[in-house]
């Protein structure tokens, strides 16, 4: 017969408080997250927020090409984001982050 391995009860009270603070912190960088979300969308010009939307259309038309092909989908985001990189590696040198 296997042992049973022991567990503190103490332990379990801990890890219970340290999800519970984990989640709550969680929740909050969501809230202030979508606040700033909100504050960014709304200080858009009508031209800034005609293109994000061009943009945005744009996206869907392609991502919804991938027929269920969820594998095709990642490797389309995945180009996307590799064609972009360049871009802000030079944003950044000029920056001088990099």
């Amino acid at each position: 017969m296997a042992k049973r391995k022991r567990v503190s009860l103490t332990k379990a009270r801990i890890d219970a408080e340290i999800l519970r603070q984990t989640l709550a912190g969680y929740a909050q960088v969501n809230q202030i997250t979508a606040d700033e979300r909100r504050a960014r969308l709304r200080a858009l010009s009508d031209s800034e927020a005609h293109a994000l939307f061009d943009d945005l259309c744009d996206t869907h038309q392609r991502m919804g090409r991938h027929d269920g092909d969820w594998e095709k989908l990642d490797r389309l985001r995945l180009e996307q984001k590799r064609a972009i990189r360049p871009a802000f590696e030079r944003l950044a040198r000029a920056k001088g982050l990099l």
